[in-house]
């Protein structure tokens, strides 16, 4: 069974329920968890978020979806347990770089003079 650690880096407790199960997330401390659980309570590896924000009773109506992204993301999702006083590297989307502005071909070029 694969498995992941679930680090609470905010500022309040949670715990939630998975099948039978209650998991605790204590602030600071890294819960090993099944990926499952981390799917079912936190939607780990979804893309829309919304009906887990609603479950954990972060979001009930739309506006307040901002604000439960943002205690969502105060959860760390790693391999490895996080020690204390190690901070992750932050995600880096890869994007292309921009490409050098060429002179349109057949363009007058304007000289100046000296």
């Amino acid at each position: 069974m694969a498995t992941l650690f679930v680090t609470n880096q905010g500022g309040l407790p949670l715990k939630a329920k998975f099948v039978s199960q209650w998991f605790d997330f204590p602030v600071g401390q890294s819960v090993e968890v099944p990926i499952e659980v981390a799917q079912h309570i936190f939607g780990y590896g979804e893309d829309k978020k919304e009906p887990y924000l609603i479950r954990l009773g972060w979001m009930k109506m739309n506006t307040d979806y901002e604000r439960a992204m943002e205690r969502l993301n105060q959860f760390a999702f790693t391999r490895e347990p996080i020690r204390k006083g190690q901070s992750l590297a932050p995600l880096v989307e890869r994007v292309a770089p921009p490409k050098a502005r060429l002179p349109r071909e057949g363009a007058k070029v304007q000289e100046h003079a000296a």
